[in-house]
């Protein structure tokens, strides 16, 4: 792994032998899930791992998201693997925001065995 700074901003580049993965979640009326509390995805393999993405529509009012929409991506079972287990992955969440037309997106490393973002849109991005 190496990490530069630049006129430009930091850069992280990383060499691995594991080629990307990607997930689609695709929702096609978002005000269907406005009666939810939270929805959770089907699990999927990414990078020899079972993930879930959970997403709240009304926001995760335990972590300061309530008036948003929040998304996290999930280990989907972690009793399995080791005490003292560690999974490096950096992942992006992209959410289409049809009201604005736009791509909404956001990278970060996956440290735990959930992360993600309280606060996605805020109220009345997504239709």
């Amino acid at each position: 792994m190496e990490f530069k700074n630049s006129t430009e901003g930091a850069v992280l580049r990383v060499l691995r032998n594991a080629p990307p993965s990607h997930y689609l979640l695709n929702i096609q009326s978002f005000s269907s899930l406005n009666n939810l509390n939270k929805f959770i995805s089907d699990n999927f393999d990414a990078g020899g791992f079972e993930w879930k993405l959970c997403l709240y529509p009304n926001g995760d009012k335990e972590n300061k998201g309530e008036g948003h929409i929040s998304v996290y991506l999930e280990l989907a079972e972690i009793s399995s693997l080791p005490i003292g287990w560690e999974i490096n992955v950096i992942f992006n969440f992209f959410v289409f925001d049809q009201l604005q037309d736009k791509w909404k997106n956001k990278a970060f490393p996956f440290n735990e065995d959930r992360m993600g973002l309280f606060q996605i849109l805020g109220p009345g991005n997504l239709s």
